[in-house]
């Protein structure tokens, strides 16, 4: 392997003269050509050259296709990515299973204010109250 150059600054030149977007298994067999890579030098640095991509800010991947291109020929609404909308999911449940828990909360303190108890047969069954706590009369 050449090594007057790294594989990502060869992977920048291949995408200039390219004018468009690659298929990753192309650009890396563009570099690979380009350094003079045997097959063995290829399969030992493509992990390599593949997070070195991801991390480098001059590129972008542009979709599941795992095509990737300069980003600068690209918009920012096109080369952002929101990292909120990746964790969205998460919080929609982490604020149901509060929801079930206030709700628990709210019946118990509602019982509780009756001089009822909140009872429960099954785990996460809030539906049933039994009467008067037996002791409540002489609590007064």
């Amino acid at each position: 392997m050449k090594y007057d150059k790294s594989m990502i600054d060869v992977a920048e030149e291949c995408l200039k003269e390219a004018t468009s977007s690659l298929l990753f298994k192309d650009l890396y067999d563009e570099v690979a050509l380009i350094l003079e890579m045997t097959d063995e030098e290829k399969d030992a640095h493509i992990g390599h050259f593949y997070t070195d991509l991801t991390l480098d800010g001059r590129f972008i991947p542009l979709n599941a296709d795992n095509y990737w291109d300069l980003r600068s020929r690209h918009i920012f609404d096109k080369a952002h990515f929101d990292t909120k909308s990746a964790t969205k999911q998460d919080e929609v449940e982490e604020e149901q299973a509060q929801d079930s828990i206030d709700k628990k909360e709210n019946l118990e303190y509602d019982a509780a204010m009756k001089g009822e108890v909140a009872t429960s047969g099954e785990e996460g069954d809030d539906s049933s109250l039994s009467g008067e706590d037996e002791d409540s009369p002489n609590l007064v």
